[in-house]
Order: structure tokens, then sequence, then C-alpha cells
């Protein structure tokens, strides 16, 4: 069997212990090619880059670790991959590993989760891989879902428009209890805005929160990551209300 070509990208940008664990991982099973951001970029969601120039950069690790670093958002990154910087279309994207968890109403923030977005709206299988932890020195279980994962997309295909958000307990591979093909969940950050002050005497604010989440059904993506397994969802663009779509034409139609 060919070995895939696989475009590896991340969020919290390419010196990032997440990116090089992913990087070994995907090693293993076909030929890598990291295009991340130079700087972290966490919660930026689709943001693109119009009004400054994109500069690339090349970068080295240690063991061989080869990538291009660019000055943008993870959604610049993979438009500039695929657009510009690849001899050929990879084929899969998978973007992370993310320090900490993307489940719920909080992917729409995520950089990682719109770095697979927008590998899914150019055409290429994508995938979001995440940890739930903020912790950045157990990612041998995630390596191993990544692998699993991405072989399976290698045999099998996605529906056109949809990605895979993967996440994964933080804990060792044997501690991993399974599996779960789960839903969306409603997990959420309850920010507010503490004021302070700079040393000039003037006001400015600091956010903070904390993470919200009471779904308690099986089938949530983030009940499943507390009850130590591992949460692939799938999710897609088209946002279309299409319960509501019916009932809207009708209102307006008769107008």
């Amino acid at each position: 069997m060919k070995k895939p070509k696989i475009l590896i990208t991340n969020d919290d940008g390419i010196f990032s212990p997440g990116i090089y664990a992913l990087w070994e991982a995907m090693q293993e099973i076909g030929e890598t090619d990291v295009i991340a951001p130079y700087t972290e970029q966490s919660s930026v969601s689709h943001a693109i880059t119009l009004s400054d120039p994109l500069r690339v950069k090349g970068i080295k690790r240690s063991g061989g670790f080869k990538g291009l670093a660019i000055s943008g958002t993870p959604a610049d990154c993979v438009k500039i991959a695929i657009r510009s910087l690849m001899d050929k279309k990879p084929d899969v994207l998978i973007s992370g590993i993310n320090r900490g968890a993307n489940l719920g109403n909080n992917i729409i923030y995520s950089g990682t989760v719109s770095a697979a977005t927008e590998g899914t709206i150019l055409g290429i299988p994508s995938i979001a891989i995440s940890l739930n932890s903020f912790h950045q020195d157990k990612f041998c279980g995630a390596k191993e879902v990544a692998i699993k994962v991405v072989l399976h997309i290698m045999n099998n295909t996605l529906p056109i428009g949809t990605l895979l958000n993967v996440n994964v307990p933080y804990c060792l591979p044997e501690k991993i209890k399974g599996i779960r093909v789960t839903r969306q969940g409603h997990q959420y950050f309850q920010d507010e805005f503490e004021q302070r002050k700079d040393p000039h005497g003037r006001n400015y604010y600091w956010m903070k929160g904390k993470i919200v989440d009471d779904d308690q059904k099986f089938y949530y993506d983030s009940k499943a990551v507390r009850d130590g397994y591992v949460s692939i969802t799938p999710i897609h663009f088209h946002m279309t209300d299409e319960s509501y779509f019916t009932k809207l034409e009708e209102i307006f139609s008769s107008e």
C-alpha cells in the first residue's frame, strides 16, 4: 500500500510539543509535510489574514523534524500550504495534537478545528485531534489514536464537507476505555472580564472564567472524554438550520 501524503498543522504553533508528537506518529504511516503557525494561535477560530503579508520560514527541530512556519492563522496555513507550498494535494490533513480539549460549543473558537475545517472546504479528508489536558507529558495515547483514525480515513471515505473532531483523555494508552462516536455537546466557557490597571494607571480588562459542562448523556463528546473514552464527532461547516428553513420560508412567502 502506498504511503499517504499527510499535511500536519495546528494552532499551538510549530514549536509546540503536540505537533512534534503528531509528526512522530505520522512518520510511522506516511510522508509528512508540517506547515503551521510560527506563534501560538489558540482560539482564533477561522480567521484569515487579508491586510498583512504572510511570511514563510523553514524550521528544524531535533530528531529530523522539518517544517514551514507561517506568520498567520491555522486557516492561513492550510490555504497557503495547499495553494502554494505543497507539490501536490495531501491525501489527509490532521491538525493537533492540541493542548486542551475542543468540545461542545467551544469548537467554534478552536483554531485546531478551523484548520481541519479549511482542509475539508478544500476537499481534503481532515481530522482535528486534541488532548484533554494542558499538561504536555502524555501524548502517547493521542499518538496511537491519531494513527488509528488516519488509517481508517485512508481505508474509508468521509462524506463531502465532514471532518472528524477527535478528543483524547489525558492518560496512558492502556487506561483509555475505548472509542465512542459522539455528538457535539453543550460545553461552553463562562467568561468574565476583570478590570485591572497598567503601570501608568490606565484601565484594561483581562478575560477569565471557567468551563461549564453539564452534559450527562453518554453520546455527547465531553461526557465520553470525562468517562475515559476517546470521542470522535463528525462535524461539518454547512450551517443552514434545515429544521427552521421551511417555516421561515412560509412566513416570508406569505407576505
